[in-house]
């Protein structure tokens, strides 16, 4: 049975997708009404490489390199999800149409289809028609990254389930116009006609003007199809389970990859097969774990430097949320812990698809930061750097980043630092996709830094940058309201080391979070113990954790 809390919520999800879809169709009708607007032209020149259709990285070319309107890839996978019918993860002509064209006004919608302004040869398209594109993109953004934060506290809510709330609103079958209306005059909330149309267009993906379980799974989990919320597969699906796997397949495999993490443990007496990936060079597609540490050994700066010792990780089960008084130190400080695994998964899995990229090299990278004289990268270098890439950040944005890799307080990032910033802490990773041997672009003639990196390339080098600081500003903001836990850290250390000896390791923080009921697997683990043993030594002290919980 849901409650209240949960109901209201998911009532405050609808109302802000109702608000934010009025404000989106408003732009719709400003660029419609430009003359110069012909929607062809500016699907071809959004189409860089005329392949008729849009992926992600075409709209985050257009926003972030031309426009610097800052975005990520998991927010253009999600707008077009919004409009992809055959959920092929990319946007035809038909379906990019749905996105520009009004929707309100069929006279207007009508003429703006017929439109052709026979200027498909210029590359350029006009300025005022631009502009309203990207009020568009920008009222399409402020509505996906609401509703995410929505769905985000609708899932913090203990009895949430996709199943029961489905169930809830639609009665009997599929959830309709009139289902959903029901819905809402049940929990006291005044929707006109067109506020219930505009919440069924964007739930309904595949346009059939009705809601099944799949299309509702689908938007609140996106891009997580396989998930804890619900008994995905004994449910019955207009959309068939294999289409959305399949597609969830192509938009974002970045879970799966994360989950090889436990599968390729060291074990010297066992080994298993490396993910398949087409990209690997040298076809070592099905290379095993015994192989590679024979062949290629890494320098140090390459391999990890710790734990020390290996221990074997009980059979352990998703981490549950946690029931606990906020106001608590040790609670606020294990909310703390949870909030930094969800972010530390978020920044390797954007690693993970960086360094996927053939041309991608360290070297390059670095020299596009460094200080050319003492190899160093001091704020303004790395000010210039993240404007050469088209990233445009606060002061204070700049500072978390240096922040987060300069443990030691220098002032200043050295080759290290950088390297642990953008490469993947999974050292199978690292094994996997050859970085050691990848040859630097400054070796060939004609090299010039900014174009080190194909287009692609660079965009998921923004999208990681961006992750970094969304994660570091979140995390900056729970850390200003975390006075209660520094007061008593010294008695949360004590908890943890239980063999008093003013530290704990890797082992020790794995128990007390498996009893404090964060049941989070071993590389999870591990990607929080890397984060604060700031003097990589395979141990934690108090003053790591209280510099940990220090904010800008």
């Amino acid at each position: 049975m849901l409650s209240k809390n949960t109901i209201s919520i998911f009532c405050d999800l609808l109302k802000n997708l109702a608000e934010k879809e009025k404000l989106v169709e408003i732009n719709r009708q400003v660029l419609c009404q430009n003359l110069n607007f012909d929607a062809y032209q500016v699907f071809s020149y959004l189409d860089l490489e005329s392949k008729n259709y849009l992926n992600e990285i075409n709209l985050i070319t257009f926003l972030q390199k031309r426009n610097q309107i800052p975005c990520t890839i998991e927010e253009m996978q999600f707008l077009i999800l919004l409009y992809d019918e055959n959920f092929d993860a990319k946007l035809s002509y038909s379906e990019f149409l749905n996105f520009v064209l009004c929707d309100n006004d069929f006279e207007l919608r009508k003429r703006t289809r017929e439109r052709i302004c026979s200027r498909y040869e210029n590359s350029e398209i006009d300025f005022n028609v631009e502009y309203s594109l990207v009020k568009l993109f920008q009222k399409e953004l402020d509505l996906i990254r609401t509703t995410r934060k929505l769905i985000e506290n609708l899932k913090q809510c203990e009895d949430f389930n996709v199943h029961d709330l489905f169930h809830y609103i639609k009665g009997y079958g599929d959830i309709t116009h009139e289902s959903l209306k029901i819905f809402l005059e049940k929990n006291y909330i005044q929707f006109d006609e067109n506020d219930i149309r505009n919440i069924i267009k964007i739930l309904d993906l595949n346009k059939d003007s009705k809601i099944d379980f799949s299309e509702f799974h689908y938007f609140l989990c996106f891009p997580k199809l396989k998930c804890n919320c619900c008994c995905f597969c004994q449910c019955n699906c207009l959309i068939s389970n294999k289409m959305l796997y399949n597609n969830f397949e192509k938009v974002n495999n970045i879970s799966e990859n994360l989950k090889q993490n436990d599968i390729l443990r060291m074990n010297n007496n066992n080994f298993h097969e490396l993910p398949n990936n087409n990209n690997l060079s040298n076809n070592k597609h099905n290379c095993q774990i015994n192989n590679l540490e024979k062949e290629n050994n890494f320098k140090d700066l390459y391999s990890l430097k710790y734990p020390k010792k290996y221990f074997k990780y009980p059979d352990i089960y998703p981490y549950n949320h946690i029931d606990v008084d906020s106001t608590s130190a040790e609670n606020q400080f294990l909310c703390y812990i949870v909030k930094l695994i969800e972010y530390e998964k978020k920044i390797e899995a954007a690693k993970i698809n960086l360094i996927k990229r053939q041309d991608f090299n360290i070297e390059d990278a670095f020299l596009i930061f460094s200080n050319s004289e003492n190899n160093i990268i001091l704020f303004p270098d790395f000010e210039k750097g993240l404007k050469e890439l088209g990233l445009y950040p606060s002061m204070k944005e700049i500072k978390l980043i240096m922040k987060r890799v300069d443990n030691k307080n220098k002032g200043h990032l050295i080759f290290e630092d950088f390297f642990d910033l953008l490469i993947p802490y999974s050292q199978e990773y690292r094994k996997n996709f050859n970085l050691e041997n990848r040859i630097p672009s400054y070796y060939y003639p004609f090299y010039k830094k900014e174009n080190a990196f194909l287009l692609q390339t660079k965009i998921y080098f923004m999208n990681l940058i961006r992750t970094i600081i969304e994660s570091e500003m979140e995390l900056n903001d729970i850390k200003e309201n975390m006075d209660d836990t520094k007061s008593h850290l010294e008695d949360i250390i004590r908890k943890i080391d239980k063999n008093l000896l003013g530290f704990f390791d890797e082992e020790e923080l794995y128990i007390y979070l498996r009893n404090s009921g964060i049941n989070c697997n071993d590389f999870e683990n591990k990607l929080i113990f890397n984060r604060l043993d700031k003097n990589k030594d395979g141990k934690i002290e108090i003053r790591e954790i209280k510099e940990e919980l220090s904010y800008t």
